[in-house]
């Protein structure tokens, strides 16, 4: 075995290596380890760890399910539950219709989510011709190539006399940082919602002017929620601060908050 601490070649690598890092920081550039846009990927995971904890939802509402892609994989873990998908953007509908022809439990809202007295919005970052599928609830001050008005409803609108508490609902929610204003629109239904899985923001993105993750954590917990698991971390690729992240919640006086035991 090499003796790395007396091996002249290692060392002359090392040499080599800051010899290198000295002229390229020099000229202004940082050298660092590529890392990954993720932190971690653990939707998955984290929703089977609920499962198998024995949280089996019969209603599940995907709110911002964009071409269905989190609707399939909530399917697979809970085949029995019946899953509202919520989208507004036209480009998505033709997927999600798709989706709801071949799995009979899905069931489609296209419309956006947002606060009371609110019934059409108007969506930015569609791409030029409103075609794109990763748009966003405008500001007033924002303004973007290929913007569209769609309707809008609020979650108790939706669903508010179609769910009971004996449900377990899980609600998700994955907005563009518009997810406070959509629970704006769900006093009623938040009493009968068991679980949230929702999208946070660590910080201001580019100075958005949205809600961040210490928002959202306070506003769930005033109204009976307790911070449970994270599904999912981001980083920022040219410092890797956190930047966003999947966020799991749980209401007070649910069997998955029972056990509180260190190990």
């Amino acid at each position: 075995m090499r003796d790395c601490a007396n091996d002249p070649l290692l060392g002359m690598a090392d040499v080599i290596k800051d010899a290198i890092r000295t002229v390229f920081e020099s000229a202004g550039f940082r050298i660092t380890r590529l890392r990954p846009a993720n932190r971690f990927q653990a939707m998955e995971e984290a929703l089977g760890l609920l499962k198998g904890y024995g949280y089996d939802p019969r209603v599940i509402i995907d709110g911002g399910a964009n071409v269905g892609t989190w609707t399939r994989m909530a399917h697979e873990l809970f085949p029995l539950a019946h899953i509202h998908m919520v989208e507004p953007q036209p480009a998505c509908q033709g997927k999600l219709q798709l989706l709801c022809e071949t799995m009979p439990s899905v069931e489609l809202h296209p419309v956006a989510l947002t606060e009371p007295g609110v019934q059409r919005v108007r969506m930015a970052g569609g791409g030029e011709v409103g075609g794109g599928t990763g748009a966003w609830i405008a500001r007033p001050d924002e303004h973007t190539a290929g913007e569209i008005m769609v309707p809008a409803a609020t979650l108790d609108e939706l669903f508010s006399s179609r769910i009971t508490i004996d449900d377990r609902a899980l609600l998700k929610l994955d907005l563009e940082h518009s997810e406070i204003p959509a629970l704006n629109g769900a006093p009623a239904l938040l009493e009968k919602i068991e679980v949230i899985l929702t999208e946070v923001q660590f910080f201001a993105v580019n100075n958005n002017g949205r809600e961040v993750f210490g928002d959202v954590l306070d506003y769930l917990r005033e109204r009976g929620f307790d911070l449970y698991d994270i599904a999912c971390l981001s980083q920022r690729p040219r410092d890797f601060r956190l930047r966003m992240g999947d966020v799991i919640f749980v209401r007070r006086g649910s069997q998955l908050l029972e056990d509180t035991g260190w190990e």
